[in-house]
């Protein structure tokens, strides 16, 4: 008889529909916050997970850049009803592929132009769109052509 192993759901996992992060996916989340605040901060706002609704759920991707936006410190609604213009998504190391697209398409559905997919043991970035087939990215510059953001793989899989 076989044994059958069922996973704990963590209250993370519970709470943001996704699965838990592990150290690079948050070493990448971090470089690229830090990278696309540095090259695009005073045209775009950069934020990390915030929750958008989508019409059906509500999705967090792991790095969204607005258009220039205002801080309001005392703005206490967890979701956004405006669509950023592009959304990042971190695959984490037991997230299925098709998750992501399903949601980078879900994304794409509700108004955001781009979405990067990162894949971190691969070390790739593939960016999705309305208007064009998925482009990956294996090395160089991630060239957004519809966002107008590039940012060099060193920047993205930086160690230091």
């Amino acid at each position: 008889m076989e044994e059958q192993v069922l996973e704990a759901i963590s209250d993370y996992e519970l709470e943001r529909g996704k699965p838990m992060p592990n150290f690079n996916h948050g070493y990448i989340q971090l470089n690229l916050g830090v990278a696309l605040r540095e090259q695009y901060g005073k045209q775009f706002s950069v934020v990390s997970e915030v929750s958008i609704p989508t019409g059906t759920s509500t999705v967090t991707p792991d790095v969204l850049v607005f258009s220039k936006r205002p801080v309001n410190w005392f703005e206490t609604k967890p979701e956004l009803s405006e669509p950023p213009i592009l959304a990042i998504e971190i695959q984490s190391p037991s997230q299925p592929m098709e998750t992501i697209v399903n949601k980078a398409n879900a994304l794409l559905d509700i108004g955001v132009k781009t979405v990067w997919v990162i894949q971190p043991a691969l070390k790739t970035v593939s960016i999705f769109s309305k208007s064009n087939p998925p482009k990956t990215f294996v090395e160089g510059t991630v060239q957004d052509k519809i966002s107008g953001i590039e940012l060099s793989f060193e920047k993205i899989f930086a160690t230091e």
